[in-house]
């Protein structure tokens, strides 16, 4: 069984190229090779998706609105496409599917800078070769979302070759490693808090997948949570204990926003999005999950 993505399959994916555009950043370099027949591409095209308004019902379950149409001012969106991640056809270097690969090289690209980027749409036509190709080309709306948070203090504007580096060394096996549910569960709840509606949505949904990674249980719940991550990311010493405060202050953040509806400061969302982020680069570069028992026998032993 295949693990569980986010992009719903297209018809036919296994017979064509695809071309994921993503927006909110540049690249340092002209092309990079993620793995045989995988590249990350400097590109440019403004996607624009306009308002459109038709005053007749289809004809047919399916069909088309029938003209006249009219476009209205004053809405819909667009994105300057600057990076395109192309998978060649039947090309599949991951644990994942081919439409999901691509979601998975940009939800990395996302852990590993920080940046807030998104992939508006998928293409089955290169972006630049659009202008001059002689067909329309089909594109499928992914991250439309007018929205999108900021969750880190001073994110990347441009993707290097260091980022682009770690996702050739981790990109397989990181895919193999979310074949574990909780993990499954925990990265991609972590990757859609860029589009949760309010901070202390965000912050609940970044403390929900620390929670699915480490299963903490129900019993002394802070404490515990609190221990087994300083222990993940820090040697026995002062600054793991000063985590461990920290990380439980940040847990208790949380709860208050969950059971008191109180909206969490930016210092605060920021810093659990940091932690978040240190656990899930740390799992995949460690190819392994993290183990609640041994790292609370680590904690007992600090001293």
């Amino acid at each position: 069984m295949e693990p569980t993505g986010k992009v719903e399959r297209l018809a036919n994916p296994e017979l064509i190229s695809l071309f994921g555009g993503i927006s909110g950043v540049t690249l340092s370099t002209t092309e990079f090779e993620i793995a045989s027949g995988l590249f990350v591409r400097d590109t440019y095209a403004h996607v624009m998706a306009p308002y459109i308004m038709a005053f007749k019902k289809p004809t047919e379950k399916g069909a088309a609105h029938p003209g006249p149409w009219h476009a209205a001012k004053g809405g819909g969106l667009g994105f300057d496409v600057t990076i395109e991640i192309f998978l060649d056809q039947q090309v599949r270097p991951s644990n994942f599917d081919r439409l999901n690969t691509l979601w998975f090289v940009l939800s990395l690209l996302r852990l590993v800078s920080g940046a807030p980027i998104r992939m508006p749409v998928i293409s089955d036509t290169s972006f630049a070769n659009v202008q001059n190709s002689s067909r329309e080309p089909s594109l499928w709306p992914l991250e439309m979302l007018p929205h999108q948070l900021q969750l880190m203090k001073k994110p990347s504007t441009e993707i290097s070759i260091a980022h682009l580096q770690w996702i050739r060394k981790h990109l397989n096996t990181s895919s193999l490693l979310l074949r574990h549910a909780s993990l499954n569960r925990a990265f991609q709840t972590f990757d859609s808090t860029n589009w949760a509606h309010s901070s202390g949505s965000a912050l609940l949904m970044i403390w929900a997948a620390v929670e699915a990674l480490f299963q903490p249980g129900r019993l002394n719940i802070t404490k515990t949570l609190a221990a087994t991550v300083a222990t993940y990311l820090h040697s026995p010493g002062p600054e793991r204990d000063r985590e461990y405060g920290h990380i439980a202050q940040l847990y208790e953040a949380r709860g208050n926003a969950a059971h008191n509806a109180e909206l969490p400061e930016q210092d605060q969302l920021l810093a659990s999005s940091d932690i978040a982020r240190r656990c899930f680069t740390k799992c995949f570069e460690n190819e392994k999950l993290p183990q609640r028992v041994e790292l609370l026998e680590a904690w007992k032993q600090r001293r």
